[in-house]
């Protein structure tokens, strides 16, 4: 199952500028990617894989970006990174 290719760079956009406002402390950018985030996240519904719906759901953005970089999820990889 694919997303939409405006609501994946929407998506991957929004958590990028959340892992980087959360790296300096900025609430203000870390309420607004949030924002965005939720958003695109009711905007995705059922669209999205169920994999990537889990990890927004519990907010592990980082593994949401993961996910849409690299099309796999934490238990797809080896132990060893490959």
């Amino acid at each position: 199952m694919s997303i939409p290719s405006a609501n994946e760079h929407a998506l991957r956009e929004a958590l990028t500028e959340f892992m980087s406002a959360s790296a300096t402390r900025d609430a203000g950018k870390i309420a607004a990617a949030l924002t965005r985030i939720e958003s695109v996240r009711r905007q995705l519904g059922d669209q999205a894989p169920p994999m990537l719906r889990h990890y927004l759901e519990r907010r592990s953005y980082q593994k949401a970006l993961d996910f849409l970089n690299t099309g796999a999820s934490e238990t797809d990889r080896s132990p060893c990174g490959n």
